[in-house]
């Protein structure tokens, strides 16, 4: 064993030896199962280093137990070695363009959580839970997503390569080209009638009161019930979302904030922003994350809209990003919680009414039916109709 590795399992050992001095001390402080692991890991390491077959390179087999312990956490948080951590410091220049693809960790690639509308990557039909296996050549079986979303800007006009994988559909190719993205602003018109139409595809610090001002003049076109269309909805800050959601509450919690080393926020809403008590449902789908699904539990706990649609994604937290003596760990240190206090991150929101969206392939110029939109239309028109009884 070399004098370098011999060091390596003196120091840790030393460690250990203090921790077991302060004996009862460090049992309450990190409990007997976390003590009993690191003592654990120590033999692992001076194991590996003595008895493994060929000589071990001792700063690949460190980085890697560091990589692999933050993978294990989840598709956010991440060990960065010095190089990746270098990437994602670089501060964004005004030059830089993007393809519009919101990433996180799945099954040790890079996943899609849902394209940006109107992006380079949405208009390649690139795909929530399409799996990125290469960017430019490079695998990303070992790299964090924020690695991976760095990698996709540069300047307006270059491209990128992809090679994508996804369930059901043999891998492909795609190179896309980066462009500057604006911001996609909320949508709104009448379905019929009686029946207003909100689509809300990112969330920006303008979006809560770009959605007022369409619900108004929805109101006043003759809307009697709403439809809230947060499909793919994941782009922009969860704090954006607390805005819009107060839009359809009579005041109460949008969402509670919980980490382990501060005390749980409540964000609240202020009944006087509200813009719509009338019938309601909410559009969902497998894209739907982040800001888009604060919004969504809100309504839904509130007991103020169905959800409509597919199972969300299961996104919305806080993460911080921490320099080490050697690269830096990217680490999630809060989560966004329901007002009921239903975890969103990792598991997400199941819809009122499951619909699947239609993925079938058609013939080119066919009219795709919208499931989901159609059932969506159902559900709210029978909410308004007791308010219709009653009123007469």
């Amino acid at each position: 064993m070399s004098h370098r590795a011999r060091l390596l399992i003196a120091l840790v050992s030393t460690g250990l030896i203090g921790y077991i001095a302060m004996g009862a001390l460090l049992g309450k402080a990190l409990g007997d199962s976390s003590y009993g692991q690191l003592s654990i890991f120590n033999e692992v390491v001076r194991l590996v280093l003595d008895a493994y077959v060929e000589p071990v390179n001792l700063d690949r087999a460190m980085a890697g137990a560091r990589l692999g312990m933050a993978d294990t956490l989840d598709g956010d948080s991440a060990y960065l070695d010095p190089e990746q951590y270098k990437l994602v410091q670089h501060a964004a220049s005004e030059t830089d363009a993007d393809i519009g693809l919101v990433l996180t960790r799945r099954f040790s690639f890079v996943m899609v959580v849902a394209p940006r509308p109107g992006s380079p990557a949405a208009k390649a039909g690139l795909r929530p839970g399409d799996l990125v296996k290469a960017i430019d050549g490079r695998h990303t079986r070992p790299m964090p997503a924020l690695v991976a979303e760095r990698m996709l800007r540069g300047a307006p006009g270059s491209s990128v390569a992809l090679s994508v994988l996804r369930a059901g559909a043999e891998p492909f190719d795609v190179t896309l080209v980066r462009e500057r993205l604006k911001p996609t602003e909320a949508e709104g018109r009448m379905l019929d009638e009686a029946t207003g139409y909100v689509r809300v595809s990112e969330f920006t610090a303008t979006t809560a009161e770009d959605v007022r001002a369409h619900v108004e003049t929805l109101r006043r076109s003759g809307a009697k019930q709403l439809l809230l269309d947060l499909r793919d909805a994941a782009w922009g800050a969860p704090a954006n979302a607390v805005g819009v959601a107060e839009l359809f509450l009579q005041g109460g919690p949008v969402a509670k904030l919980v980490g382990r080393r501060a005390d749980a926020k409540l964000l609240q809403a202020d009944a006087a922003r509200s813009a719509w008590n009338g019938p309601l449902a909410v559009l969902v789908t497998n894209g739907t994350a982040g800001p888009g699904e604060i919004v969504a539990a809100a309504l839904l706990d509130a007991g103020r809209a169905k959800l409509v649609g597919e199972h969300t994604f299961g996104r919305a937290a806080v993460s911080k990003t921490v320099p080490l003596p050697e690269g830096g760990l990217v680490l999630t240190v809060a989560k966004y919680m329901s007002p009921k206090g239903t975890s969103i991150h990792g598991q997400g929101l199941s819809p009122s009414v499951p619909v699947a969206e239609d993925d079938d392939d058609l013939p080119e110029g066919t009219p795709r039916p919208d499931r989901i939109l159609e059932k969506a239309l159902e559900v709210v028109k029978a909410e308004g109709k007791p308010a219709e009884k009653a009123a007469a």
